[in-house]
């Protein structure tokens, strides 16, 4: 379970640098958009983190797809659907 417990710490940094850089991404957004571009990808991989404390999964496909289904239930505009299916689509190709 090493993969596992990279992927997860990967996930963890991918949370920190997005607590970090938020509102760089909600100004850049602002130029296009509604500015909340950073914000909405902080509460998603915020909440992924959430129920991989809550539940971790067991295999690389387990976190792949808790991954997705929650960037696309939580994350707004296109961006939940886009990273989601990335997630989705990825775990389907990886070892149980």
């Amino acid at each position: 379970m090493k993969d596992l417990a990279a992927l997860e710490n990967w996930l963890r940094c991918i949370e920190a640098r997005l607590a970090q850089e938020k509102d760089n991404l909600n100004a850049l957004d602002a130029a296009i958009g509604d500015a909340d571009h950073g914000s909405n990808l902080f509460r998603g991989f915020h909440k992924v983190w959430e129920k991989l404390e809550a539940t971790p999964p067991t295999d690389l496909p387990a976190l792949f797809k808790l991954v997705g289904m929650t960037l696309i239930g939580t994350v707004g505009g296109a961006s939940g659907p886009l990273y989601g299916t990335f997630f989705l689509e990825a775990g389907k190709t990886l070892p149980a």
